[in-house]
Formats: structure tokens, sequence, C-alpha cells
């Protein structure tokens, strides 16, 4: 297990106390943004050229998009509003976007606002039932059984209604109407931030409107203007694995549940951790949107360096060995345990403790040389923590094994082996990291 770091200075943007209450501790960070350069730059260039593994990826919100909707910008902003709610949690975004989909089809009243803003939590909470039943036919996502809505379903009914009305009263039912004199980040997030305004919207924080934000640009509702990185688990994971930010990490110990199904196992309690806290996404976002207007005529744009370390973390490093969660089972076998273990690296350097016919997902990394550590995502989603696993470590037999010579990190997304059989280093199969729900854009 690494030492404890001790807390370091950091050159971030400190959110300064308003008289009244202070808002943000001092920052937690130091950055190496010597370092941040490089690998923004790499992953934005690789993304915007499709080069390697990025080569037949399709953003979700590309994938699953009501295609009627695009010559209409007023219902078009209804759809991503609607979309990035869900987009918290323990789901893969995928799934979130092909959910709601299935929901615009069956119900498209849901998404204008001057209906929805008069429903019952009920009809919402039906709707979602209804079409989770259609599409995990097998026994739907969550113990809700609503599927993307099963995570804090209560909330998300709700708050689906409430937005809806303040959409409605206050912004014309119009979403391009928020950036109206606001191309700003920070300005178009004050406008709506319900902490701070009556015009504000639930559910919303940075995150999420740097996400719904990014869509709005993508698709020309509003003019593009500086965003700064989405700083979800996947950004988080990357900019911890290869050292960009350092943190202060302290044992996660047994923590203090409410529910005593939530208790760690004693196994995980000596690993080095950092939780994950709004104020500490935050002051990340803070500096990535520094370091963009800073370097904005020498990195690629906050579109293809988001989408670029985004893909990586949800197509690589899933599928990497050292990024595997072990979990307890539940009784009903059912539902997800709790992460129980992590694997070591001891393990790592015992080639017979790998996977038979493991397939390196870490030799078609692009920046895979600057990766020192390893975060798996079971802890996070469990505890709210960035839990630190171990060093990075190298598959043994890459050296030594023939196939592995013909695979470079700039081949397609798809390649034929000497077999003739077709393969793809883009959609990982039976990620290691599946044991576990993917985490999104979002918490």
């Amino acid at each position: 297990m690494p030492k404890l770091a001790r807390k370091k200075k950091s050159n971030l943007p400190v959110k300064k106390a308003s008289k009244t209450k202070q808002r943000f501790k001092a920052p937690l960070l130091g950055v190496n943004e010597k370092l941040a350069f490089k690998f923004f730059k790499t992953l934005g260039v690789w993304w915007q050229e499709k080069r390697g593994f990025y080569a037949d990826l399709i953003p979700p919100q590309r994938r699953w998009f009501p295609e009627e909707l695009r010559s209409d910008p007023q219902k078009l902003g209804w759809w991503f509003f609607c979309v990035a709610i869900p987009m918290r949690g323990g789901i893969n975004s995928d799934d979130a976007f092909r959910f709601v989909y299935e929901l615009y089809r069956d119900r498209p009243d849901l998404f204008n606002p001057y209906v929805a803003m008069y429903m019952e939590p009920e009809e919402i909470a039906g709707a979602t039932e209804k079409v989770a039943m259609r599409i995990h036919p097998g026994g739907s996502q969550g113990e809700k059984q609503k599927g993307t809505f099963s995570y804090q379903s209560y909330q998300h009914e709700r708050i689906w209604i409430h937005n809806a009305k303040v959409l409605v009263e206050h912004w014309g039912a119009d979403l391009r109407n928020v950036f109206e004199g606001a191309l700003d980040f920070e300005k178009a997030f004050a406008k709506i931030d319900h902490k701070r305004s009556k015009k504000g919207f639930r559910g919303m924080r940075r995150k999420i409107f740097s996400l719904m934000t990014t869509w709005l640009i993508e698709f020309g509702l509003v003019p593009d203007f500086q965003l700064p990185l989405i700083i979800d688990f996947h950004a988080m994971r990357l900019l911890l694995m290869h050292e960009i930010i350092q943190v202060e990490f302290s044992e996660l110990g047994p923590g203090k549940p409410r529910d005593p199904l939530r208790i760690r196992p004693e196994s995980m309690w000596k690993h080095a951790a950092v939780h994950i806290s709004e104020p500490f996404v935050d002051q990340v976002i803070f500096w990535t949107l520094a370091f963009l207007k800073k370097y904005k005529r020498l990195l690629p744009c906050q579109y293809d360096i988001a989408h670029g370390k985004w893909f990586l973390s949800r197509v690589l490093c899933p599928d990497y060995y050292g990024n595997r969660s072990f979990e307890q089972k539940h009784e009903d076998g059912k539902r997800r345990g709790l992460t129980e273990r992590l694997v070591s690296d001891e393990e790592l350097l015992e080639i017979e403790t790998w996977p038979v016919s493991y397939r390196d997902p870490c030799r078609l990394c692009p920046v895979e040389e600057s990766c020192k550590a390893r975060f798996p995502q079971g802890p996070y989603f469990d505890w709210g923590a960035m839990v630190r696993a171990g060093d990075h470590i190298t598959y043994p037999l890459r050296k030594v094994e023939p196939h592995f010579r013909i695979i470079t990190r700039d081949m397609p997304g798809t390649f034929l082996k000497s077999s003739g059989d077709r393969v793809s280093n883009s959609v990982p199969k039976n990620s290691v990291e599946d044991k576990t729900p993917q985490l999104t854009l979002g918490f």
C-alpha cells in the first residue's frame, strides 16, 4: 500500500467565502500541469482523428437520439434537459440513453414541460416501470424495477416535475434562455443553481450542468463557449491514475453507515482512499476550466478532450484485470453486493493469476506510459470513494506472446487475426469491471 500523502499546496483557483457562509474549504489538490497538457492533448487529438480504439466509437447522445427533434430546437432542448438528470448514480450511460429514448417513444408527453409540470410522481413511475419491464425482460435493474430511474427514483420523479415547472415559469419553456447574456460557465450555472436562485433546477450541479451544456453546444442549440471538463468517475480515475492531480489519501476505514447492509468489509479498511464530495469535484472543475482557457490555442477543444478521456476509462480501463472488484454475494443472488476485495499487486506480478486468453487492453492505450496506479469503480459506487488498489502493472506475457507484437496502439477499432476471426478493441466483452454497474458522466 502506498504511503499516505501529506497535504500539498495547490495553485488551483479557490472559491472565496462569502461573509455569511464558507462554501469551500482549502483545496486538497496539487496539479502536474505539464503532464496534464500532454495527457489532454493526446486524448483530444486521438478522439478527434478517431485513431486506434476510438475508431468505431459513437457517443451515446448520438446513438440513442430521436432524429425528429433535430429540426425543432426548443423540443431538442427539452430532450437534453430531461436526459441529463438521470445521469447520476451507478448506471451505464449507454443504458441510460437507451432507457430514456424508449421512454420518449412510449410517452413523449413526459418531455413536454407544459404537460409534465402538472403530472403526479406516480404517473412518471408507472411509465418508467413499463419501459423497464420491456427492455429488461430478465429482471429490471435496481430493487425498485425502474431501470435507469431505480437509483433514488423517488427523487427523479419529483425532480422531473419540479424542473418542468421551473423551465416553464422562469425560462419560457426554452432552455436556450438560460444562456442569454451568460456565455460563461459560472455565470450560466449561477442562474440555474437552486441554492442561489429560485429559478434553479434540482438535481443539477456543475457536473451535470457541464454535461448538458456540452450536448447543447454539440447540437448547435447555444453558441460555443469555454466549458470545463466533465468531472465524473471516469475523469477522476484517469486524473488519479496518471497522478495529474495529487490528493491527500487516508485509509478507507469502516465508515459509519446507517444501513447495516452497507458496512464496509474489514478487508477494505486499509486501502488508501479519497472521498469524493461536491466541493472536491468543483475544485477540479474550476481547475480544468482555467487550464483549458489558458491553453485554448494549443489544446484540442473541450468536447474532444472530454470524449477522449471518458471513452478511455469507459472502454479500456474496465477491461484491465487490475481494476477488477470482487464483491460479496447477497442471499437473494440478485442484488449487487459490496466490494469485498481488490486485485493485489502480488497477484498481478504472477502470470498464473491473470485470466486465460487475456486481451491486454492497456496495449491499446495512447497514454499508458504515464499510468501509475489502479482505481477500480466498485468502491466508488459503494461508498463514494476513489480507492487506490495498487500500482499499474503491465500484463507479464506482453513481451513474450507473439500475437501482441502485431497489435499497435494506433490500429483501427477492428482488425483481423491470422485465423480470420474479427477482433474488436472498441467494445470490451465480458469486461472484468462489468461485475459492477458502470458509472457514468455524473454521480
